[in-house]
């Protein structure tokens, strides 16, 4: 079991890196635009990039998951080649209508996005870039499924450095160079998009048969189709409260929002690269004798990382975001500190969006898809109406809390669903006791007796000792790290 995860923890860094590569946009960008953009622009910045990724689930339609499950499941070569050149040739067609009826409804879907645009003119020619960007969004993603179904990190990731190049490249010639605001931002992400997929044509060209498997087709849009609403209820769940706080608070407090909620994004890169190498790696064991209790312990170790970055990140990032920095100045712009206050509590919903990941195993294992739906519906409902009650009220906050009980909620009720079709003997008891001394060290560094950086450092060194101390780590796993020690 120790060297599957440690394959697992291998791949999750390799592929990782990609996925931070692209992530990196977040981190780098956003104290780029904090200093070009005021918080209202950025809040309808964020507006266009919520109507792509609820978008991107009719663009998909499921054919993602539906390809990475019979492309992963079929060990025959040639017939991993008809499953790619089948997905491709169906999502080539699609997307290119899709995005026909985008640009000729532009008008009408820029006043459904932003209800007060901060550039009116603009709004039309900004909608018709998202359009360009679902196209080839839609297409590259295909090519990156085979990449990691075929186990080549080393050209993944050197096609998500060149698109976070290009990316950066662009959005400071335009926003910094042309001033050309928001428009330069959507501009940059399409040119990346369109790069990104010229540079995955020679992973197709090699590993593709252009024909159209009908039979196929549908056996993949009957398995991946209850995606659509599941991917949409989980971008409501994500991303309404934008729109909400929009409506409710104004652009300015929606942009101060997803400044704090950008960099609470950190924890979904860490969940992300997880993702990246969990779905091969589950699909690859699963008929392992040993399966259900090496995936329980996947689900034990990946909460103690997420646990210990989260105390770092929430004890430490507020203090380096506020400080200025000699030769550099503040990190963030000074107007956008306002936002930080939601940054712990968007850390710890995405740790919940992790263990859902987890959970998905008996999903693609038993063929539960159908199930779904239900999960994320409840989910996202309950995310839209504490939203709408909360919002008007308490602000950001609000929003910053509902997205941690949503994602606790949906993570929960697809345990309650799977567990009856596929039992993963989780190691709970384990896992309350990280939670509790998660939670005693977090809730001390929010007392005045512990807000001075070595009093957190303190703590955060105490955090392993206190594991210490309630047993949460086994005799192997005590044996194990004692080895280590030695050999340094």
């Amino acid at each position: 079991m120790l060297n599957q995860l440690k394959n697992l923890t291998r791949d999750s860094i390799i592929y990782g890196i990609g996925h931070i590569a692209t992530r990196v946009l977040t981190f780098l960008l956003l104290p780029y635009y904090s200093f070009h953009l005021s918080p209202a622009e950025y809040g309808e910045l964020t507006l266009y990039f919520l109507f792509v990724g609820m978008a991107q689930a009719f663009f998909f339609y499921g054919l993602d998951i539906a390809y990475l499950r019979y492309f992963a499941l079929n060990k025959d070569s040639e017939r991993r080649r008809v499953v790619t050149g089948t997905t491709m040739m169906t999502t080539a067609v699609t997307s290119g209508l899709l995005a026909l009826i985008i640009i000729a409804a532009a008008g009408g879907i820029g006043r459904l996005v932003v209800h007060a645009p901060t550039h009116p003119e603009a709004v039309v020619t900004l909608v018709r870039l998202c359009a360009g960007i679902l196209f080839f969004d839609t297409l590259s993603t295909f090519p990156f499924l085979l990449l990691r179904g075929t186990l080549r990190p080393t050209h993944f990731i050197a096609v998500k450095v060149l698109n976070v190049a290009v990316n950066i490249g662009l959005n400071i010639w335009f926003i910094g160079g042309l001033d050309m605001s928001i428009a330069g931002v959507m501009w940059a992400n399409l040119a990346a998009s369109a790069v990104t997929f010229l540079a995955l044509v020679p992973v197709l060209w090699n590993s593709v048969v252009f024909s159209l498997d009908r039979a196929l087709v549908r056996e993949m849009i009957r398995f991946g189709l209850p995606n659509v609403p599941t991917y949409l209820f989980v971008m409501i769940i994500e991303l309404a409260d934008r729109k909400i706080l929009e409506l409710y608070r104004g652009l300015e407090e929606a942009g101060l929002y997803s400044a704090g909620y950008k960099l609470g994004m950190f924890m979904a890169v860490v969940t992300g690269a997880f993702r990246f190498a969990w779905q091969p790696f589950f699909l690859s064991h699963a008929d392992e004798e040993n399966a259900p209790v090496l995936f329980a312990r996947v689900l034990t170790y990946y909460l103690l990382v997420t646990s210990s970055l989260f105390i770092l990140l929430s004890f430490f990032m507020d203090p380096l975001i506020r400080a200025h920095w000699p030769g550099v100045g503040y990190v963030l712009e000074p107007r956008y500190w306002p936002g930080l206050v939601v940054f712990p509590i968007i850390l710890l919903a995405h740790i919940f969006d992790g263990v859902y990941a987890n959970f998905m195993v008996g999903v693609y294992l038993k063929k539960l898809t159908a199930w779904l739906p239900l999960v994320t519906g409840v989910a996202a409902l309950f995310t839209i109406v504490l939203n709408v009650l909360l919002v008007p009220s308490f602000g950001m906050m609000a929003a910053a809390w509902v997205t941690l009980l949503s994602f606790a909620l949906e993570a929960a009720l697809l345990y309650v669903v799977v567990r009856r079709h596929y039992h993963v003997p989780y190691e709970w008891v384990r896992v309350a006791k990280l939670a509790v001394a998660c939670a005693v060290v977090s809730g001390l560094g929010l007392t005045h007796y512990f807000s001075g950086v070595w009093a957190r450092i303190l703590l955060v060194l105490a955090f392993p000792v206190l594991l210490l101390l309630v047993r949460f780590f086994d005799e192997r796993e005590l044996f194990y790290v004692r080895r280590w020690l030695l050999r340094r």
